[in-house]
């Protein structure tokens, strides 16, 4: 019973992340799953689409996620963190690791990712 408000919000999360992706147009994420990979728009080539290519969707959308799991921390190069220590929904007593590892996702982030949203220089 203890894993089923986790796997609640997980189950949530994939839903509403699948539904933006869907609805907007996702410039950044992971692949969800093999099927319909990361929805990120490409031509025949494999090459992402440029987003001065109107595509008619209703917004941009980036997903950010860490993985927590052993091997997603050590991607990071965050090996010394304990997975377990930062899963728990209430990690407080970690939240020093929580934000190494927020500042690793952190890097991800392009301005490019937020189109004509942020306009540099402006």
């Amino acid at each position: 019973m203890v894993g089923i408000p986790g796997a609640l919000m997980y189950a949530a999360m994939v839903d509403q992340d699948t539904l933006c992706r869907q609805v907007g147009r996702c410039v950044h994420g992971a692949v969800l799953d093999r099927e319909i990979g990361a929805m990120i728009p490409r031509d025949p080539g494999g090459r992402r689409i440029p987003l001065s290519n109107n595509l008619g969707r209703r917004f941009l959308y980036a997903r950010y996620n860490a993985d927590l799991s052993t091997d997603g921390l050590a991607a990071l190069g965050l090996d010394d963190i304990n997975p377990a220590n930062v899963q728990k929904l209430d990690s407080i007593a970690y939240i020093d690791d929580l934000r190494r590892v927020g500042r690793k996702v952190a890097d991800e982030i392009e301005v490019g990712h937020f189109g004509d949203f942020i306009r540099l220089g402006a």
